[in-house]
């Protein structure tokens, strides 16, 4: 069972407002995520050419606003997100979708006070930069370009923003998230479930098919909801000094993004990680001792690319295990359970289970 001190700090939520965004940012980077381009493309092609553009700018410049959408009230659903965009004012809703708890003061500060009237100098130019780069973003001079355009016109954004967001729950979301309502609410009834026999951190690495949280320890309350598009990855943000947000995986093995699509993502993920001999070996390796990204890359001598390309095939795949360092560092090591996962889908599979 769980200690006293774990049931006390959980907290349950549910909401397609979390797949609202998560699915947006995979239809638009698809090969981060194991899904077909085409298809991606496919969806996002039933948008108009404007609508297309804005929702590119804020994936390109935004993280996903997860924090918002715990925020909305219940039941977090799509049209709740609208609803809660709807009543902010234009110029309020890129801020309130992008600032996020623990940005540092000078990072918001330069942003908030930017105007089209103001140019950023190169000390606040350095500051955005320090701090995207420090979350695993590539600042370019476009980048910095795009940001301080975006931010210089934020009401006009704002507007446009919310129109996309409108075209793209009518084209395409409205009719996911009734798809997907069901899993998540079998997914969360799963996870409550093993909450009651799972020490929090096991819990959490189950679901996320192989993360482990140090974050974990410090956080007095944690709400944790699941997410149909994010399988098999798990976001997190901090709400509070006390608090966390975990948005887990939900998908079911044998179910694929794309509707109807007869063969598992998970299944064609595992095979084409395992055909690869370079990611073999990086298994191989990894079963020895727990490594980053870049410590695998000077004992194999790869390129850093080609090793970061790899571990994300294969975390995809759930072949590995990643812990998260209160820092952010990621050490991997083998996840033995994805390989017998592998074996036990593609048998039953065949086998037409």
């Amino acid at each position: 069972m769980l200690p006293e001190s774990d049931y006390t700090r959980l907290r349950w939520e549910i909401g397609t407002g979390y797949d609202l965004f998560i699915s947006l940012l995979v239809l638009h980077r698809p090969e981060q995520h194991g899904l077909r381009a085409s298809w991606a493309a496919g969806v996002r092609s039933r948008l108009p050419a404007d609508e297309r553009e804005t929702l590119e700018t804020a994936i390109t410049l935004m993280y996903e606003p997860l924090p918002f959408v715990h925020n909305v009230p219940m039941p977090k659903d799509a049209q709740a997100v609208l609803d809660a965009l709807e009543r902010l004012p234009a110029g309020k809703r890129f801020e309130s979708l992008s600032l996020y708890y623990g940005m540092p003061a000078t990072v918001r500060d330069v942003l908030l006070n930017t105007t089209p009237q103001r140019k950023w100098t190169a000390t606040e130019k350095s500051i955005i930069s320090n701090n995207f780069q420090n979350r695993d973003r590539l600042v370019t001079p476009t980048y910095l370009n795009l940001l301080y355009e975006t931010w210089a016109h934020r009401e006009e954004f704002g507007e446009k923003y919310l129109k996309a967001l409108k075209a793209y729950v009518e084209a395409f979301f409205l009719e996911e998230e009734q798809r997907i309502l069901p899993v998540l609410r079998q997914g969360l009834s799963h996870a409550q479930m093993r909450a009651g026999s799972l020490l929090l951190p096991t819990m959490l690495e189950e679901l996320s098919s192989g993360v482990r949280l140090s974050e974990l320890d410090k956080a007095r309350r944690i709400y944790l909801a699941p997410s149909f598009w994010g399988s098999p990855f798990l976001y997190y943000n901090r709400l509070d000094v006390d608090t966390l947000l975990v948005v887990f995986g939900s998908r079911p093995d044998h179910m694929a993004l794309i509707p109807g699509e007869v063969i598992p993502d998970s299944l064609l993920l595992s095979l084409k990680a395992l055909s690869d001999p370079t990611r073999l070996r990086i298994l191989r390796t990894l079963v020895q001792s727990p490594q980053t990204a870049a410590q695998l890359s000077r004992q194999l001598r790869l390129r850093p690319p080609t090793v970061t390309h790899h571990l994300r095939e294969l975390r995809l795949a759930g072949m590995v295990h990643v812990t998260v360092s209160p820092e952010g560092d990621r050490y991997y090591t083998t996840r033995y359970e994805g390989l017998e996962a592998t074996q036990d889908l593609l048998k039953r599979f065949i086998q037409g289970d």
